[in-house]
């Protein structure tokens, strides 16, 4: 058991492991690689490995036990802190693929959502990773958190939300190496306020990667049904329009309207994955998703996927248009509910059926 830091902030919400080890480091004067090597990693570790950059994608085990005994902190939300704990809820692994382009062909075209899933063109992507930028890590953080306590949420370094969950305005690209703030990217650097659709979607993407569901309009579901299908959405708004129908052209095209942005961010030619183009192009495609998962909710666009029904309540049944109960309608109630109806024990004799009431004795 390894000694309790004297000094050790607790985490926030949706903190990224080099954010809070930077954190941690700061009160005792040390760098991040120098508290890592010097103070977690046991005897045997490679610490030429222990970098900012590392240590948010899939740090090893014996350094997140230390982290967790040395902070008290249970071990489950040190590992939660990293890209790796959020496998497989975020993306499936972070391991070789078993085959060149199934990563891809799982996570994205599995389902669908606005149209029927045998209407977008499919085709391989291998080595692709669900929401990790080949660019790198995104570098962001809310003006408004910065300027009270500097933190930085893992979500805020993919191209996975836009806005801050608490103060709805939208993250700016900072300076600095991995969980430290130097300086904005943009000096005239101010707080904007998100859209509400944007906002929606984030609020969802934040409760999901902290309680490992997301509610919506037809029932709650598990936070990895989220990310999918807003992964799968943003592909089909990547279809160029010369492939869709005549209906399916216009619901697209509403859409991107919707938004104020051009059709497919503007981007002409081949498809290429959202984890691949330039950042102000996945902002355009993730806003644009926010507003289309809006208007499906609204009921202003209808969607055909299989994964639809999600964004729409559950459909009333008017009581006196219920069919009247049959001889099994005890047994369909079990059923319909997901209960079982009760075993009769072996040698027991079925119930007598109940006898009906003579008026005359």
């Amino acid at each position: 058991m390894m000694r309790r830091w004297p000094l050790h902030p607790p985490p926030r919400e949706g903190e990224a492991l080099s954010s809070r080890v930077t954190r941690l480091a700061k009160p005792y004067g040390m760098t991040v690689e120098e508290l890592l090597r010097h103070d977690v990693a046991p005897p045997g570790i490679d610490t030429t490995v222990l970098t900012r950059a590392a240590v948010d994608s899939d740090p090893p085990a014996a350094v997140l036990l230390g982290l967790a005994e040395h902070a008290g902190v249970p071990l489950g939300d040190i590992r939660r802190m990293t890209i790796a704990g959020q496998v497989p809820r975020l993306l499936d692994t972070l391991g070789p693929e078993p085959e060149p382009g199934v990563g891809f062909e799982t996570y994205v075209h599995q389902d669908s959502l606005l149209w029927a899933t045998g209407q977008r063109d499919r085709r391989p992507v291998p080595g692709w990773r669900a929401w990790l930028p080949i660019t790198g890590p995104m570098r962001r953080a809310c003006p408004l958190c910065v300027a009270t306590a500097p933190f930085f949420t893992l979500a805020s370094q993919l191209p996975l939300t836009l806005s801050c969950p608490e103060h709805g305005c939208h993250l700016a690209p900072t300076l600095g190496a991995a969980g430290t703030f130097l300086g904005w990217e943009e000096a005239n650097t101010h707080t904007t306020p998100a859209s509400a659709a944007v906002r929606a979607m984030d609020v969802r993407t934040h409760r999901g990667l902290s309680t490992g569901t997301v509610t919506l309009p037809r029932r709650a579901v598990h936070v990895g049904v989220w990310f999918r299908l807003l992964r799968t959405l943003i592909d089909e708004l990547s279809t160029p329009v010369s492939k869709l129908d005549a209906h399916s052209r216009r619901a697209i095209e509403h859409i991107w309207h919707s938004t104020g942005h051009p059709v497919r961010a503007g981007i002409v030619g081949a498809r290429r994955p959202y984890e691949d183009p330039a950042r102000p192009h996945q902002q355009k495609f993730l806003k644009t998703a926010a507003t289309a998962v809006h208007l499906i909710e609204t009921g202003e666009i209808a969607a055909h996927g299989t994964l639809a029904p999600l964004l729409t309540p559950e459909p009333s049944v008017p009581a006196d248009t219920r069919a009247a109960p049959g001889p099994d309608a005890e047994g369909q109630g079990c059923a319909a509910r997901g209960d079982r109806p009760r075993p009769r024990r072996p040698g027991s004799r079925p119930e007598a059926p109940e006898r009906p009431h003579r008026s005359d004795r």
